[in-house]
């Protein structure tokens, strides 16, 4: 008899060790999956139509100026937000929902499937907790619907082409990339800008002035004297501000000299007056020769 017993101890132990999981054991073990599913909804595993519902994209052209300075621009957006004419709550104005008996009110279902136990949406009313009887006319009961809005983008000075913004609209968000079309003057360079400066050859030569056009206003440029095609006169602060810091770029300014392609009689004799001096030409310049003497003579 004591042997019985002991058999019957042994077996029931085993019975204890092996049982299958009880509906507290699964609840247990599927915590830590709730809590990392249920940070994404309310919900036991998480509602994922608010992972995948990403803001909306948008094109913004911009001319050169535009991007360069900052400017508060106009844009039409067709957005699905909150349901104007029912606030979001699906039902028609001046009518009542129904309390949902299906989960109860509390929105949430529990599903049994043998040993396990599971809480999910409530598909009866989707998670309302109410059912709507007489759904609004305008978002069908959704509570969300395609509105066109008009906002205002705040370009901020000295975006480049392709940089993207986020903006709030209304309770939903936007994406607005900007395309900045190219300056006929201007060519950027981060916050640096470069443009073309024109001159004679007496100023070349001789040294000046002359104006150029700026990005905030006409620039008094001074030529120094004997100054070289290409070169670089750099204009401190007068370029794009810096978006990600302090302070501005620098206009830089490239002199080109510009040749004439027809002169005067007078102005002809004077250009080789000066050719007849000139000691370091490679090669020959037309209407000039040299002489028996080693000297230089206007040729015929």
């Amino acid at each position: 008899v004591a042997g019985s017993q002991a058999e019957r101890r042994r077996l029931r132990a085993f019975l204890g060790r092996s049982r299958p999981p009880s509906a507290a054991d699964f609840e247990t073990r599927c915590q830590p999956y709730r809590k990392i599913f249920g940070e994404f909804s309310s919900s036991s595993f998480g509602d994922f139509q608010s992972v995948f519902d990403q803001p909306q994209e948008y094109i913004m052209e911009l001319t050169f100026n535009q991007a360069a300075k900052g400017v508060n621009k106009e844009f039409t957006v067709n957005i699905m937000d909150t349901c104007e004419r029912c606030d979001g709550k699906g039902n028609e104005p001046g009518t009542k929902v129904q309390h949902c008996h299906y989960c109860g009110g509390s929105g949430m279902e529990t599903i049994n499937t043998g040993p396990f136990v599971m809480r999910s949406t409530c598909r009866r009313c989707g998670g309302r907790g109410t059912i709507i009887t007489t759904p609004c006319v305008i978002c069908r009961g959704a509570g969300q619907a395609k509105q066109k809005k008009r906002v205002v983008i705040p370009v901020p000075a000295g975006v480049e082409d392709g940089q993207t913004v986020r903006m709030p609209v209304g309770k939903r968000e936007i994406f607005v990339t900007f395309r900045v079309q190219k300056s006929p003057v201007f060519r950027r360079d981060g916050a640096d800008i470069h443009s073309d400066l024109f001159i004679s050859i007496a100023q070349a030569i001789l040294g000046g002035t002359a104006r150029a056009q700026g990005l905030y206003e006409t620039i008094n440029v001074t030529i120094p004297p004997g100054i070289q095609t290409d070169q670089k006169i750099r204009m401190t602060g007068k370029g794009i501000p810096r978006i990600n810091s302090y302070g501005y770029g620098d206009h830089y300014i490239h002199v080109k000299i510009r040749v004439p392609k027809r002169l005067t009689s007078r102005q002809q004799s004077l250009i080789l007056s000066y050719a007849e001096d000139e000691t370091d030409v490679e090669g020959t310049v037309n209407g000039v020769t040299h002489t028996s003497t080693g000297k230089r003579s206007t040729g015929n």
